[in-house]
């Protein structure tokens, strides 16, 4: 069984291939993935995402030397799904509607997803089936004390404000793959989900029980470009005193907020550092504005949980940066969290490995996970796939 995953990001849209061999074996073997490929695409735009798939999907076979009729299912990420959807599920003409009625809250990620949908149907037909895998799934179980938000209780029905929660893909990777690391340790694990979107989940023994995302995935951390979690007040005063409109807030706080407005020069934590290293002073505020946010989460989250056993920092920030990593974990200390310095700085480049990187005395483990959202997206397929949930199997 070959399974082709789409994972539309942004601004990104990856692709990748695995065969069934990959979930037979304990971790995740990079042999069964026979072939990936990334490309920049122009955002929140389900035509360019189209012709985008397509592409992938033909470099993809090409490169695998595989054909049309090896594929046996597609998953696709979906970022938000609403209250409806919130569970792996075959798509269908239903589900394709409730992911476009949802665009509104994810106008950068659904139209994408969207796209890459519309190409597999045209290039493979009707007869294969594709499977969506909800950025939301993970965060289900979040207790409802957590969840709802202190609203007219109305909106809850009427507009389904609640707290979805996302990145949910890679946090439930992520603590899947924290328990096969440290068995020992994975109780209690906070997921540090860092890259241009970022959140935390904090996790009781493989359930999610409270994530920093919300009804969107603008609340929670200051993030590459957007602005995370501000006092609603200044939307009103905007709206009411400087007459800005709904489209043209949306636009700012998603896309010329965050690390960009406050360094004044990038959203790109590389180029913040560089900059901060060359001792510009925004540059240096934006980082430290990036670490206090975040700290603060973690230490909320530890009390959700009762305490701490374990850290996990994934995601391109936190895969790659160790002067991030350094910096939460000195501010963390009083938890008695403490980093092994140079296992912190040799685990930074792409091809490293997961690994421990807190030092041996330190009362809290800390891991480096790499992000594996495709590689959860194709798992939860075959297990689909494997539950014979599918009446008759290509």
């Amino acid at each position: 069984m070959n399974i082709l995953v789409f994972n539309a990001g942004s601004s990104t849209l990856k692709a990748s291939l695995f065969n069934e061999n990959v979930f037979l074996k304990k971790g995740r073997d990079a042999s069964s993935l026979l072939v990936e490929t990334s490309t920049k695409v122009d955002g929140g735009n389900r035509a360019s995402f189209k012709k985008a798939a397509t592409g992938a999907i033909q470099k993809i076979l090409k490169e695998a030397k595989q054909d049309k009729e090896s594929i046996s299912m597609i998953g696709h990420r979906i970022v938000h799904g609403g209250k409806k959807l919130r569970a792996t599920t075959i798509i269908d003409r239903s589900v394709t509607e409730e992911i476009e009625a949802r665009i509104d809250l994810a106008p950068t990620h659904n139209p994408n997803a969207l796209g890459c949908i519309d190409a597999a149907q045209a290039y493979f037909g009707n007869d294969l089936r594709q499977v969506a895998v909800f950025d939301t799934a993970f965060h289900r179980t979040i207790p409802e004390m957590r969840s709802l938000y202190p609203v007219p209780s109305e909106w809850q029905e009427k507009f389904e404000i609640r707290r979805y929660g996302f990145h949910g893909i890679n946090h439930g990777y992520c603590a899947r793959r924290a328990g096969e690391l440290l068995p020992d340790s994975a109780e209690r694990i906070i997921i540090c989900h860092l890259g241009n979107g970022c959140s935390l989940s904090a996790v009781l023994h493989g359930v999610s029980v409270n994530t920093t995302m919300g009804f969107t995935p603008l609340e929670g951390l200051m993030m590459g470009t957007r602005c995370g979690s501000i006092d609603p007040g200044i939307i009103m005063h905007l709206i009411n005193r400087e007459k800005f409109d709904g489209e043209k807030l949306e636009e700012i706080l998603n896309k010329n907020s965050g690390i960009l407005a406050v360094s004044a020069k990038s959203g790109d934590m590389r180029e913040l550092l560089q900059a901060r290293s060359e001792h510009d002073e925004k540059a240096a505020l934006a980082f430290d504005m990036f670490v206090d946010r975040l700290t603060h989460y973690i230490a909320s989250f530890t009390a959700s949980l009762g305490g701490l056993d374990t850290l996990v920092f994934t995601g391109g920030i936190g895969e790659h940066s160790c002067e991030v990593r350094q910096a939460v974990v000195e501010s963390l200390s009083y938890f008695g969290l403490k980093l092994d310095a140079q296992a912190n700085k040799d685990c930074v480049g792409d091809d490293t490995a997961d690994a421990t990187i807190s030092a041996k005395n330190s009362k809290v483990a800390i891991l480096k996970i790499r992000a594996g959202e495709d590689f959860e997206i194709a798992r939860q397929c075959f297990e689909f796939a494997s539950a014979q949930v599918f009446s008759s199997w290509p």
